[in-house]
């Protein structure tokens, strides 16, 4: 088989933008993966110089899949874009992973770590490969130039990179999996699964069509994944599945600690260990009405004044009389 192997998600229609093997990459069955998914991956061997080529997503409105390109899919004006897939390395070595143009990639750098390329830049991220481990990793532009691009490893945030230049259009050059868009290094070595693309925004001529926002709970397929995910018990800052005494210890501890990648604030899952249930990067008052709804009428209880003084914030008592209040009206509403 020299082709990729496309699978409809939930019986959805769609074009796919098939890439071609070189020098036979192999798919393996999946039976290994920390999130319990299952299925058909490819094996890149570095040595082989094994590859995936072809048609890019690219700009998106300047892609194979524009109807003004060909294609069938009104996307005039839509430029954000985004990928996720699983990835299992067997090597640290320089290595591209996805190249979507040379204009978004993910690749594991000189230093073994793993790197999101946005606008033709690289950003490393401080996540060290392990090999033969498996990752999941989405690089995405949520929201336009001036927010950037982000990527998160397993649901916490990597690398941020918000630089002023946008993508540049390019209809030339090919999509790769697995080495460089050049085909003359950076090979890749170890399996990916699942690799998944998309756009976001409104289409701005013609029938308005939109392709809806990013929303990091529902699509980044690791938080979505009930195994390895959020899994949407109220006030459960460890995540565990349960609301314990546990729970409101983490969040008393992660009281008002903000999450800084790169020295931009953002909600991950890191931050939500911390107890930033509405994923804003910082645990505080919003958070603190969300703890004190969920941790109201169980027998832990909920927090008190005492719980925050040591925290160097001299508002801490009047935030959470006015979180009592906030949370006394919901319940009287009810």
């Amino acid at each position: 088989m020299n082709v990729t192997l496309d699978t409809p998600i939930n019986g959805s229609d769609f074009v796919a933008l098939d890439l071609s093997a070189t020098n036979s990459p192999v798919y393996r069955t999946i039976t290994s993966r920390p999130d319990g998914g299952t299925g058909i991956g490819i094996e890149f061997n570095a040595a082989s110089g094994q590859y995936l080529a072809g048609s890019a997503l690219n700009w998106p409105q300047e892609s194979g899949l524009a109807d003004n390109f060909g294609g069938q899919y009104n996307l005039t004006g839509i430029s954000d874009r985004g990928f996720q897939l699983w990835v299992r390395p067997t090597s640290t070595a320089a290595q591209s992973i996805v190249m979507d143009t040379d204009q978004h990639g993910l690749r594991i750098d000189a230093s073994g770590k793993f790197s999101m390329r946005y606008a033709g830049v690289d950003y490393s991220s401080t996540v060290s490969v392990t090999p033969n481990t498996w990752y999941h990793i989405e690089v995405v532009r949520p929201n336009g130039v001036a927010n950037g691009a982000r990527m998160y490893v397993n649901g916490s945030a990597a690398a941020i990179a918000i630089p002023s230049n946008d993508y540049a259009a390019d209809t030339t050059t090919l999509m790769t999996v697995g080495t460089k868009t050049t085909f003359d290094g950076e090979f890749f070595s170890g399996v990916v699964d699942d690799l998944r693309m998309f756009v976001l925004g409104s289409t701005t001529s013609g029938t308005p069509t939109n392709y809806g926002t990013f929303n990091f709970l529902t699509d980044n397929a690791y938080v979505a994944s009930p195994v390895t995910g959020i899994k949407g018990v109220a006030g459960d800052v460890t995540n565990d599945g349960t609301l314990t005494a546990a729970d409101k210890t983490a969040f008393i501890a992660g009281w008002l600690k903000k999450r800084l990648v790169n020295g931009y604030q953002i909600g991950d899952m890191t931050s939500r260990s911390q107890g930033d249930l509405n994923l804003d990067g910082i645990t505080n008052i919003y958070d603190l009405a969300l703890m004190q709804a969920a941790l109201s009428g169980t027998e832990i209880g909920t927090i008190s004044a005492a719980d925050l003084a040591a925290v160097p914030e001299p508002a801490a008592i009047a935030m959470l009389a006015l979180v009592a209040a906030i949370v006394g009206v919901r319940r009287r509403s009810r």
